[in-house]
């Protein structure tokens, strides 16, 4: 249902998705704070779709009233996002929450859709967003620049996606691959799962290679 609403806005996000996500892919960490205010944004825009979904699953067409709650949920995410800045470290928790995701997302296409349970793919989801959270707090600089590598790639990718095709939402992959359809899945899409991995790899390492070392105190100074 969020999806089929999604498609009617797809060539705007596209745009977003691939401006947006190679600004992440590559320069998360230099552009610390606008990443961490998008980081909260779509975090809320998610929940906002979220309990939409809730409230609206049994009803047949609630088009105008997804968009008001990803309105609402986009006003808030402007406050969030602001206020996220001022508290990097939980802000970095964010960032990395939605890294841990979008690796989750990956995961559970690569390995753990063979489980079969439901349950399985959420908790994959949620633990992989709880650690990767978690690590942002003592690992500050590396693990902000592994997630918004990773993130910045996913939206990259999905960017991508909108305009050339050939790709599924996770959700319809993973039932695939359940009911034993490999054949049905479009070879172009396991190219784009490919490219995730290159883009979040190379992201990385240009980050890292452009981190500006630390100055070093003068020995005299204490």
């Amino acid at each position: 249902m969020v999806w089929q609403y999604l498609a009617y806005i797809e060539p705007y996000i596209g745009v977003v998705g691939i401006v947006g996500g190679f600004i992440l892919a590559f320069y998360g960490f230099r552009l610390l704070k606008p990443t961490i205010f998008a980081a909260g944004f779509l975090a809320c825009c998610a929940a906002s779709m979220l309990i939409f979904y809730a409230a609206y699953a049994n009803s047949v067409d609630e088009l105008e009233a997804f968009y008001i709650w990803l309105g609402v949920g986009a006003g808030v995410g402007l406050i969030v996002g602001y206020l996220l800045q001022k508290v990097l470290k939980v802000g970095a928790a964010f960032v990395a929450g939605w890294g841990g995701l979008a690796l989750g997302l990956i995961l559970n296409e690569a390995v753990m859709w063979h489980f079969e349970y439901v349950w399985v793919f959420w908790t994959t989801n949620i633990v992989c967003m709880i650690v990767a959270a978690v690590l942002a707090f003592k690992y500050f600089e590396h693990i902000f620049i592994y997630s918004s590598s990773i993130m910045g790639s996913y939206f990259l990718i999905r960017g991508v996606s909108v305009y050339a095709g050939h790709y599924y939402n996770e959700f319809t992959v993973i039932k695939l691959l359940k009911a034993g359809l490999y054949d049905e899945i479009d070879p172009y899409y396991w190219g784009y799962v490919g490219g995730f991995a290159a883009i979040a790899l190379i992201g990385a390492w240009y980050q890292f290679r452009n981190l500006k070392p630390a100055k070093p105190a003068h020995p005299y100074h204490h």
